[in-house]
Order: C-alpha cells, then structure tokens, then sequence
C-alpha cells in the first residue's frame, strides 16, 4: 500500500456542506434578530417623537390660556374665593335660637302656653332646651308631651314636674335636646318659614 495514500475513510466534502449549513441558519436567525431590533428602535423613536410633539402642543396650549387672563384677575378671584369659604364656615356654625322658637310654636297646642325657655349649646352643634308652661288640664299636658315626643328634631324628651298650681291650671317642665339641624342656621336655610316635619 502506498503511505502517501488517503488516511481516513471520512469523506471531507461531507463535513464542508454541514458547517456551511450551520453558518447559514446561525446567518438567517443574527439577521432577523437585527432586523427586530431595528425595527423596535424606529417604533421607540417615533413614539418618543410623538410624546415630545404632544407636551409641546399642550405646553403652547397652556402658555395661550394663562395670557388670556389677567394677573391681577386672578388675584382677585383667588382672594374671593378664600373669603366665601370662610363665610361659609361661619354660615354652617352660626346658630339660630329663632328656629327653635319658631318651631316650638308650631307645636304647642292651643290649650297649652309655655312660659320660659333656657337653651345650652352642645359640642357636636345640637342643644339642650328647658321649657316650662302651664296647661289647662292633665290630658292637655299628656297630649303636650306626646307632641314633643313625636317630633323628629326633639329627643330624649323628659316632662317633669307636673302640678296644679294657685290659679287651678296644670304646671310641667320639659327637657330635650334638640338636633343640629333645628339649631345651626345653615339647616334652617331651606326651611326657613316652614313647619318642621312630625312623625
């Protein structure tokens, strides 16, 4: 045998063909990945460009509605605007001792009068009243009781002291506390004239 001769029995032409077809799908998958990439950089910059666009239509926008006011104007506006809400404030907090009045006389019977009326301010804005007066007889008073009870801006009604007096007529007192509704004027403001609602 000749020792110059082929030393192998693998063919060599087989191994070329195989490792180009390797390189050439590693090629095609390295292409499309760049081309992905290219792609997804454009859609990023222009999207970048649109926002950028956007804010600065917007900015303009907004630069053109603040040279339509005055300064000055504004101002003004900002300074009345404090000064309703602190009237408002004092509007929800002012008391109004006249619509307790008002409604008490709404609800006294014709059979009974009320001769003194004490009222005490409560913290959550309600009010504890002391009514005395004079009937002119006991069912007059059990029927002036169960007005008071059945209202809905009165509770805990207590009548007390009930007693013939010198001039023959029934005396009581009454005690109650009165709802924050009757008593700050900001809930009188929609009913003002107007008969509290009874049960």
């Amino acid at each position: 045998m000749d020792p110059a001769g082929q030393g192998s029995f693998i063919p060599k032409a087989s191994l070329t063909a195989a490792s180009r077809g390797g390189m050439g799908l590693f090629f095609l998958l390295a292409l499309i990945i760049f081309v992905i990439s290219l792609v997804s950089a454009g859609a990023a910059f222009g999207y970048r460009q649109i926002l950028n666009n956007t804010i600065s239509g917007k900015d303009t926008d907004l630069r053109r509605a603040e040279g339509a006011f005055d300064a000055g104007t504004i101002q003004d506006l900002l300074r009345m605007d404090s000064r309703l809400k602190q009237a408002r404030g004092l509007l929800q907090k002012h008391v109004a001792p006249s619509a307790i009045l008002y409604f008490l006389s709404t609800i006294t019977l014709e059979r009974v009068q009320l001769n003194s009326f004490d009222m005490t301010l409560n913290k959550d804005g309600g009010a504890s009243i002391s009514v005395s007066g004079t009937a002119d007889s006991y069912s007059s008073v059990a029927l002036q009781s169960d007005q008071f009870g059945s209202t809905k801006v009165l509770k805990d009604v207590i009548v007390s002291g009930v007693s013939v007096n010198d001039t023959g007529k029934v005396s009581f007192s009454v005690n109650a506390t009165v709802d924050p509704s009757l008593v700050l004027y900001s809930g009188n403001l929609t009913q003002s004239q107007n008969q509290p609602q009874t049960q």
